[in-house]
C-alpha cells in the first residue's frame, strides 16, 4: 500500500494491526512533501525531525502489552497555522505575531495527540483567517492542487490542498464563514463542520494571545479528509468541552445511524436569491439530486418557510463583525461611520457594526434565534439539506477589492463568496461536504449537506449513504503518483 494515497482511518487500521510502521507512513509523507510541496506551499511548517521521533514512539508502544492505541494511532496528520502546536510558530499569517511560539498545545490538538497522531506540520491561512483565497503576507500563496492559477480557498486553503494532493490524509481547521468547506470543494475533498461549540476552540488565533475573547459566536472547528469515516473518526476525538469556553455545552453525539438511500428525505436548494449559483454548480446540485432520487431516497426542492435570506446574511456579516470590531479604538471604527450607504453590502455591514451599538446587537442575536427555528422546521421533515458550498468552482485568484464574477455576472467578492455558506454559521447547524462532480473545465465541486443543532451523528449517517453512491474521492491528475 502507498501511505500517502489511504485516508487517515485505513492508514489507523494497518498501523494498529502491524501491516504498517507508523514511521514507515510518516517517512512516506514527508517524502511527499519534500517532492510536491513547493509547487503548492499547503505546508508553511514541516515539523519532520518531531513527526519522526513520534511516529517511531508510536511504533514501540504498538509493540508493548497492554498499551491502548487510540483510533489515530501513527497517523501523520496536518494542523492549520493558526491552531497552537507547542513549539512551533502561530501567527495566523499576522506580522505583528511572526514571532509568537505556542508554549502549549490548542485543545483540539492535544486531544489528537492523545488518540495517537503524529503532526507533520502547518498548513496556510490567510491573515487572521479571514479571506476565502490564501494569500499570506507572511508565507505567500497557496495554490489549487487542480489548477495552480486558480484559488485554493480559505482560510483553511492550505489544508485543503494538502489533502487533496496526497500530503496530508487528515487536517483541521476552522470555519466561521466557510473555512474548512469551501477548501474541500474547490480541491476535491470532504470537510465537516460541526454545530457551533461542539469543538472547543482554546489555542485558535484569531483571539489574539493576551487579549479579551471575543470569537464567541459561529466560530467552529473541524476536519477535512477523504472520506466520510474520517470525518467520523476526527469528530469523536475531538469533540466535547474542555472547561475553559462557558457555550460549550456537554452534548453526547451518539450512535452514527445506517441509511439506505430509501429510507431518506432530502430538501433540495438549486440556487438562493443572493446569489445565482454557476450553470456547473447548478448541473452538479440537479444531477446529485437525481442520483439520490434514482437510489430511492425522498427529494423535494425547498427552503425554510419564511427565511429573509438578505436579512439573514446582513445578520450573519453584522455579528462577525461585532466580534471582529469589539476591541478595536474608537478612532478606527470612526472610519466606517458614514459608509452605510456603500454599493458592497460587507461595507455597510462593517459601517453598521462599527459603532457597537449594543441594542442592535441584541436584535441580531433575536433575528438569529428566529432564522435558527426556521432553519431547524426544515430538518423536523427532512434528514439533510443538500444545497451549494460556493456559486462557483475554484475561481482564477484575484485582489479581494475586484468583483467575483459568476457566468459573467459581477458581485462584491465578500458577499459572493459567503452567499452560501454563511447560513450554518449564523444557526450553528453542522455541514458535511462531499466532492459531487466537476465543472466543465474539469474543477471539482462540492455540495454541502446540512442537519439540525447537535445532529452530527444523523448527518454523518446521511452523509455516507451518499458517499457510497458517489464515486470515490478524486485525485488532481498533477498529484495521482
Amino acid at each position: 500500500m502507498d501511505p500517502c494515497f489511504e485516508t487517515a482511518t485505513r492508514l489507523g487500521r494497518a498501523i494498529r494491526n502491524g501491516r504498517l510502521s507508523s514511521a514507515e507512513a510518516t517517512a512516506a509523507h514527508l517524502q511527499r512533501i519534500a517532492r510536491i510541496n513547493a509547487s503548492l506551499n499547503a505546508l508553511v511548517v514541516v515539523d519532520g525531525d518531531r513527526a519522526m521521533t513520534a511516529a517511531r514512539a508510536a511504533d514501540r508502544a504498538r509493540g508493548r502489552k497492554g498499551v491502548a492505541l487510540g483510533p489515530l494511532h501513527g497517523v501523520p496528520i496536518t494542523i492549520k497555522e493558526a491552531f497552537d502546536v507547542a513549539g512551533l510558530a502561530t501567527t495566523s499569517s499576522h506580522p505583528p505575531l511572526r514571532d509568537n511560539v505556542a508554549r502549549s498545545d490548542a485543545s483540539l490538538v492535544a486531544r489528537l495527540r492523545a488518540a495517537g497522531a503524529v503532526i507533520l506540520g502547518k498548513t496556510n491561512v490567510p491573515e487572521l483567517c479571514m479571506d476565502f483565497q490564501t494569500e499570506s503576507p507572511l508565507f505567500g500563496t497557496t495554490r489549487n492542487a487542480w489548477d495552480a492559477r486558480r484559488t485554493a480557498g480559505g482560510s483553511t486553503g492550505g489544508g485543503g490542498v494538502a489533502v487533496a494532493a496526497r500530503l496530508s490524509p487528515l487536517e483541521f481547521g476552522s470555519d466561521i464563514g466557510g473555512s474548512v468547506r469551501n477548501p474541500a470543494h474547490f480541491n476535491g475533498i470532504f470537510s465537516l463542520k460541526p454545530s457551533e461549540w461542539r469543538v472547543p476552540g482554546r489555542g485558535h488565533v484569531p483571539d489574539l494571545p493576551g487579549q479579551t475573547r471575543t470569537i464567541r459566536y459561529m466560530g467552529v472547528f473541524g476536519p477535512l479528509a477523504r472520506s466520510v469515516a474520517d470525518l467520523e473518526t476526527a469528530l469523536r476525538i475531538i469533540a466535547g468541552p474542555d472547561g475553559n469556553e462557558a457555550e460549550a455545552a456537554p452534548v453526547p453525539l451518539g450512535p452514527t445511524p445506517v441509511f439506505k438511500p430509501g429510507d431518506l428525505r432530502i430538501a433540495i436548494l438549486d440556487s438562493n436569491p443572493l446569489v445565482r449559483v454557476s450553470a456547473d454548480t447548478a448541473a452538479v446540485v440537479q444531477a446529485t439530486a437525481r442520483l439520490l432520487g434514482k437510489a430511492g431516497a425522498k427529494v423535494k426542492r425547498a427552503a425554510p418557510e419564511g427565511l429573509d435570506w438578505q436579512q439573514s446574511w446582513d445578520d450573519w456579516s453584522d455579528l462577525l463583525q461585532y466580534e471582529v470590531r469589539a476591541l478595536q479604538p474608537l478612532a478606527e471604527r470612526e472610519r466606517f461611520f458614514a459608509r452605510t450607504d456603500s454599493a458592497d453590502p460587507s461595507t455597510r455591514s462593517v459601517a453598521r457594526a462599527a459603532r457597537l451599538d449594543m441594542a442592535q446587537f441584541f436584535a441580531v442575536l433575536d433575528r438569529r434565534d428566529r432564522v435558527i427555528r426556521q432553519c431547524e422546521a426544515l430538518l423536523d421533515d427532512h434528514d439533510a439539506w443538500l444545497m451549494p458550498v460556493m456559486p462557483d468552482a475554484a475561481f482564477v485568484r484575484q485582489k479581494s477589492s475586484e468583483p467575483l464574477t459568476i457566468d459573467g455576472t459581477p458581485h462584491p467578492y465578500f458577499f459572493a463568496g459567503t452567499s452560501y455558506n454563511f447560513l450554518a454559521n449564523f444557526t450553528g447547524q453542522p455541514s458535511i461536504v462531499l466532492p459531487c462532480g466537476f465543472s466543465r473545465d474539469g474543477l471539482p465541486i462540492g455540495l454541502q449537506l446540512v442537519g439540525k443543532r447537535w445532529g452530527e451523528a444523523k448527518l454523518l449517517g446521511v452523509a455516507k449513504a451518499l458517499e457510497k453512491l458517489l464515486p470515490p474521492c478524486p485525485v488532481p491528475p498533477d498529484y495521482a503518483d
